[in-house]
């Protein structure tokens, strides 16, 4: 069945629209600025999220007896069963009086359905280098390569628990170098292998652990 959101986003001359890969569906999933754009690549790399809708719900709500239409931006569906309803907001815009009253009508309609309602600003969406670092994983860490790769990759990890990109790299030497940089990112996008995304750019230097 096709997916029929409560809003169509349509193209404008200002600003920025357009469409991004849910890589876990192979759904396209359509934003109104980079900022949700972002969430939706932080949303895809969360392990616990299975599934992301746009514009999902359109809720009504009276404000001095005027009637008044609210549409979030995303609706979650988590592993749990959780469902979560998502506002992106720009941090500067975040507390205007307009909006906390859209964040409150959200609330309201989440408590009824039993779900939950967040709001989200580029400070949990963009921390330092996180986006950069998702860029980097979602284009190199998602191209073809095979599971015997990925086993070598990972089971050199597996003998010092720790080490640098580059010391993997080294331990890894019958494996040519794209088929290698292909698996180890891999591995990092799949959170098989962990490393500090948000405060270092990704890179030889970078620290590697085994996910136990």
């Amino acid at each position: 069945m096709t997916y029929k959101p409560a809003r169509n986003i349509n193209p404008k001359r200002k600003g920025f629209r357009g469409k991004e890969p849910f890589l876990k569906t192979g759904d396209m999933i359509h934003w109104e600025s980079f900022l949700e754009r972002n969430f939706i690549r932080l949303a895809d790399f969360d392990i616990q999220v299975e599934e992301i809708f746009y514009q999902p719900v359109c809720i009504h709500y009276l404000l001095n007896g005027k009637k008044h239409k609210y549409f979030p931006d995303f609706k979650l569906i988590l592993k749990d069963g959780r469902v979560f309803i998502i506002e992106v907001k720009a941090l500067r815009f975040k507390n205007s009086p307009s909006n906390v009253i859209k964040y409150e009508v959200g609330r309201k309609y989440c408590e009824a359905q039993g779900w939950h309602y967040e709001v989200f600003t580029e400070e949990e969406i963009n921390p330092s280098h996180l986006q950069i670092n998702l860029s980097l994983l979602r284009h190199l860490g998602t191209q073809e390569v095979t599971d015997i790769i990925m086993d070598l990759v990972l089971q050199q990890l597996q003998l010092k628990t720790e080490m640098y990109l580059f010391e993997l790299r080294e331990s890894c030497a019958e494996i040519d170098e794209e088929s290698f940089y292909k698996a180890a990112y891999q591995l990092i996008y799949l959170q098989e292998i962990s490393t500090d995304l948000v405060n270092v750019k990704l890179s030889d230097d970078s620290i590697l652990r085994f996910s136990s």
